[in-house]
């Protein structure tokens, strides 16, 4: 049996989940190690039982076994896709954050079917789906915050997307869809209305929940990313054959990446 440790917020958790859900799909028998959302509070804390995915969490004797080093423990090193993490022998307790479709590209109407909501959608949330799915062009913008600003260590690591990326991804936007409305996102919503001036804006200020955030993303024709997993799994899960999703070129200061689709335009 491989174990594959989930940890992080709702991207992250998806980055994870969908990199074991394509280890299960080619043969291999694999459950997740959820054991650090016991005391992991951040960003909502274990989110993926809100979806209806296939694999099952592992027993905490398996989990143990892996842990204290009865299993093979395989981490993984950098950010770059690693082909060595398709190819396992099958009895590794496994760590990472695999973020990069090239984990999971070839699955990708697996996850769409196992990344969708299980509960119905809060009333606040069906009527922004609503105002997203009657808007003539629609395009997401994500700004994170957060703990990004916060957390020093955090902002040495990823720093944040400026307002200049953010002006020229609307102008990309704009010029190549007509009347676009934009609808916003973020975790620091007062700081964005008053720094990111819009014409044709919907401030995204319901209190929902990160999944239905991330949903009401992937409804829209057009996503602009912040250097956020969260954001990422939002254009990812984009059903719109012909979207143009926009992110940021640095998604880390300094490590190395491939984050970003290679179908997306990087700015």
């Amino acid at each position: 049996m491989i174990i594959v440790r989930i940890l992080g917020g709702l991207g992250n958790q998806m980055f994870q989940y969908a990199y074991a859900r394509a280890l299960s799909l080619n043969g291999y028998d694999v459950q997740l190690d959820i054991s650090k959302f016991k005391k992991y509070k951040l960003h909502g804390g274990y989110q993926l039982d809100k979806y209806k995915i296939d694999l099952k969490p592992a027993k905490p004797l398996s989990v143990f076994l892996g842990k204290v080093g009865l299993k093979p423990t395989k981490k993984e090193e950098s950010l770059l896709f690693n082909s060595d993490f398709k190819t396992l022998k099958g009895n590794e307790y496994v760590k990472g954050y695999f973020q990069t479709e090239k984990y999971f590209k070839e699955i990708r109407e697996t996850l769409l079917n196992e990344f969708i909501i299980k509960q119905k959608l809060s009333s606040q949330t069906q009527e922004m789906e609503q105002q997203i799915l009657t808007s003539k062009n629609s395009c997401s913008l994500h700004i994170r915050r957060g703990d990004y600003i916060s957390d020093e260590k955090a902002n040495k690591v990823h720093g944040t997307c400026n307002l200049d990326y953010y002006k020229k991804a609307i102008q990309i936007i704009n010029k190549k869809y007509s009347n676009t409305t934009f609808f916003i996102f973020s975790d620091d919503i007062s700081w964005t209305q008053e720094n990111l001036k819009v014409e044709k804006a919907v401030f995204v200020d319901v209190k929902s929940i990160p999944h239905e955030d991330l949903y009401l993303m992937s409804v829209c024709k057009n996503n602009i990313t912040a250097n956020s997993s969260f954001s990422w799994w939002g254009a990812w899960l984009n059903k719109n054959q012909h979207k143009t999703v926009i992110s940021p070129k640095n998604w880390f200061v300094e490590k190395e990446n491939e984050v970003a689709c290679e179908n997306w335009m990087q700015l």
